[in-house]
This record gives structure tokens, C-alpha cells and sequence, in this order.
């Protein structure tokens, strides 16, 4: 099985307006079989993308046990 990260910027058309709605649509070219599984997407604002970190809940720390 192979994973792929992709990450792209996009540019809002017109930032004094803000935005109302986002749509996201996942194409497959190509491809004569098989499956495709999307396990996450993440939205971000801000021109730098980062990697997903947990909520401190999350994460087991030593004096859990």
C-alpha cells in the first residue's frame, strides 16, 4: 500500500469578503482498478501547513500507567 502527504495553498479570491463555504472534491484519473481511501483531510489558515499534533488528551504521558 502506498500513502502520499499532499499539501497545496489556495488563494482566496477576494480576503475582505471572507469565506462562506468550502467545497472539496477528490478526482481519480487513470486508474483501471482498485480502491482509494481518504483517511484525513485537514484545513489550515495561514500560507504554512503544518503537521497534524494531538490534543494533550490524547497523548499517554508516563503517570498514566
Amino acid at each position: 500500500m502506498m500513502f502520499q502527504l499532499l499539501n497545496q495553498v489556495i488563494e482566496v479570491k477576494s480576503p475582505d469578503r471572507g469565506v462562506s463555504a468550502i467545497e472539496i472534491e477528490f478526482v481519480v484519473e487513470n486508474c483501471q482498478s482498485g480502491q482509494v481511501n481518504v483517511t484525513d483531510i485537514m484545513l489550515q489558515s495561514g500560507s504554512i501547513a503544518t503537521l497534524w499534533k494531538g490534543h494533550p488528551s490524547e497523548t499517554r504521558w508516563s503517570l498514566d500507567g
